[in-house]
């Protein structure tokens, strides 16, 4: 083989890579979820179970312009959710923090801003953290915590876990904080729905119209494939096996 050739057949092939792992984003099969999950055993990716339960998640909020359209929906299908809520956006909203736990679902961490936590230091990381979980008013045994963009460094895994956190992300993850069509969120999620996966949506972004659009038709997905809509945290009260 001439040695144009050997570029052509490597470039082919460096091509077809990059074409497999984008399908791979794009789609989000499980079976990627489980290597996930086998590199990165600490994190909850979804839960083994058999039970016919899927974990319902919202990130951002609370949103006061729509969360509340959000619920509504939730409680149109009697489904409960867990809301990882930004700590600066709680203590500025409080009422709606009340009104999410009197309606049945849970409230996360997912830290005191939107900013990033792998630039923070571990001393800034904690006081985040501890901050956040004051205004929650978060209690254990166990506690959830989600890292802004799904990012977090060991150290401060430890340091979440040390404080009783489980560090939770998900299994099926439409890009809605990016504004997709909502026809490619509903088929995402919809695909995905499966007995011990978690749903990554988002309530607190600035235009979580699309978001919101899919919703009901998720929600009907999921009833027709016979399963029901819990928390995270229920979720994970159903196994000990997570991954």
């Amino acid at each position: 083989m001439t040695k144009r050739g050997r570029v052509r057949r490597m470039l082919l092939v460096l091509g077809g890579v990059l074409l497999a792992a984008t399908a791979v984003v794009v789609a989000q099969p499980l079976w990627a979820f489980d290597a996930l999950a086998w590199a990165m055993p600490r994190i909850v990716w979804r839960i083994e179970t058999t039970e016919p339960l899927v974990a319902l998640s919202f990130d951002d909020g609370p949103a006061p312009e729509h969360t509340p359209q959000v619920l509504e929906i939730l409680s149109k299908h009697r489904a409960h959710a867990t809301f990882f809520l930004i700590g600066d956006r709680a203590a500025a909203h409080l009422d709606l923090v009340g009104r999410l736990r009197s309606e049945g679902h849970e409230v996360g961490s997912h830290y005191f801003t939107t900013r990033s936590t792998v630039q923070a230091s571990d001393d800034d990381f904690l006081a985040n953290l501890t901050r956040t979980e004051e205004i929650l008013g978060l209690r254990g045994p166990i506690k959830l915590f989600r890292p802004p963009g799904g990012k977090i460094r060991r150290s401060q895994l430890q340091l979440a876990e040390d404080r009783g956190y489980r560090v939770v992300l998900g299994s099926a993850y439409p890009y809605d904080g990016y504004h997709p069509p909502s026809a490619y969120i509903r088929w995402l999620v919809t695909k995905n729905l499966a007995p011990g996966v978690i749903v990554i949506l988002h309530d607190g972004i600035a235009d979580p119209s699309r978001t919101v659009a899919a919703l009901d038709s998720i929600l009907s997905a999921g009833e027709r494939k016979g399963l029901r809509f819990v928390t995270v945290g229920d979720l994970l009260g159903r196994t000990s096996d997570t991954r």
